[in-house]
């Protein structure tokens, strides 16, 4: 099987440690467990280390504040160190389709070198951060990454049947592949809530402390609750957001607690809160919620036509009008006063994450490389050596 060959893989992306964005930590875990079967080169901003290639990184104008805050920064693309990599191995993958992708792409096309992109970012969560709301602003950007990157590999890797037609409806070209970021399933996880959390209702979100996370949604619709005296609401991670939602969440009749929590900590939220709330009005797949439900915590999330998350829902009363705090706090006390069926619904969220076990994404991502490779390999009458084949079809 074509799976079953050692690839020389190179994984490109802008940023690879200390980020805690969904794309990067996805990046993180594929290449752990691609590491296990074959050659993985991690070509990215930041100090060199074993397996990963070293960029400097900058800020740009206007994005620049907004990105120190999240962690994250623009790798700058040089040719000769990306020349040198992507001369020895036999497919490339592109995480993220900024400069350094689209370089990457470009260079992979004249070397001849078999190319697959991942679809991580949807250019509405883009300036939703920096307080843009333009519909044409985010059309021009789809073709930019579409004519720049997807439309130059020879296939896309896509999270969820929305991401693909997000990109399809636009303009894709190449061939395509609906691959989740996957959750890793073990036995029930044996946990216990912190004793400040126990005897109430604990309800939890996940995620960067960011706009496009509607933080403010969730702590209004817990506020109108008519539990908001008994509510925990918990609200993990860290963003340029932390300042305004601590402040939000301070004037709650029982005020949440708001920061980074340790991943063990993380686990033991997933584990044991009753529910967690999901906002966002912007998700290529939802991550957070996927971990949620590999840990038998059900999420009720925000029906919005820019995000994949809704496919979560375990039935339409774990839905909410996305951006209406009233309709979340209707929705929150009709599933609070059912403790029973809440219960029985940590059964149904186990079933649902079964369904997208992170195993089985990376031996489909396999499969996906090493056809790429495969074709890229192929010799061709009158080809240079290394020459890439046409693609059939």
């Amino acid at each position: 099987m074509l799976a079953s060959l050692r690839l020389r893989i190179a994984y490109v992306l802008d940023v690879f440690d200390g980020v805690k964005t969904g794309g990067v930590l996805s990046a993180q875990r594929f290449v752990e467990a691609l590491r296990a079967r074959h050659e993985v080169t991690v070509v990215a901003a930041g100090p060199p280390g074993e397996g990963l290639v070293a960029l400097p990184s900058f800020y740009p104008p206007f994005f620049g504040r907004v990105m120190r805050q999240m962690g994250f920064a623009f790798a700058v693309p040089r040719r000769r160190v990306l020349e040198q990599v992507l001369r020895r191995v036999d497919v490339v993958h592109v995480q993220f389709p900024f400069w350094l992708g689209m370089r990457t792409a470009a260079l992979a096309r004249d070397l001849g070198v078999p190319l697959v992109a991942g679809f991580h970012v949807q250019p509405e969560n883009m300036f939703y951060n920096v307080g843009l709301r333009s519909s044409v602003l985010a059309e021009w950007t789809y073709r930019l990454f579409l004519k720049r990157l997807y439309n130059l590999a020879d296939a896309v890797i896509c999270p969820s049947p929305f991401a693909l037609a997000a990109l399809r409806q636009r303009g894709l070209a190449v061939p395509a592949e609906v691959i989740s970021n996957g959750v890793t399933l073990s036995g029930l996880p044996v946990a216990e809530r912190q004793e400040r959390h126990r005897g109430r209702p604990l309800v939890i979100a996940v995620g960067r402390l960011a706009r496009e996370k509607r933080l403010d949604v969730i702590i209004e619709g817990v506020r109108r609750s008519r539990h908001a005296d008994q509510i925990q609401l918990v609200v993990t991670g860290r963003g340029p957001e932390e300042n305004r939602v601590r402040r939000m969440a301070a004037t709650l009749p029982r005020p949440a607690e708001v920061g980074f929590v340790s991943d063990a900590e993380l686990r033991r939220l997933l584990a044991t809160a009753d529910l967690m709330v999901h906002a966002s009005e912007v998700e290529l797949e939802g991550m957070a919620v996927l971990e949620a439900a590999g840990r038998g915590t059900p999420a009720l999330i925000a029906d919005a036509r820019a995000s994949a998350t809704p496919q979560f829902a375990l039935s339409p009363d774990f839905l909410f009008r996305a951006g209406d705090p009233a309709d979340l706090a209707r929705r929150l006390d009709h599933l609070l006063d059912e403790p029973t069926r809440l219960a029985a619904a940590r059964v149904d969220a186990r079933a649902l994450a079964a369904r997208f076990d992170f195993e089985d994404s990376v031996r489909r991502t396999e499969a996906l490389l090493a056809r790429v490779a495969e074709r890229g390999r192929r010799p061709t009458a009158g080809s240079a050596p290394g020459a890439r084949a046409p693609s059939p079809g």
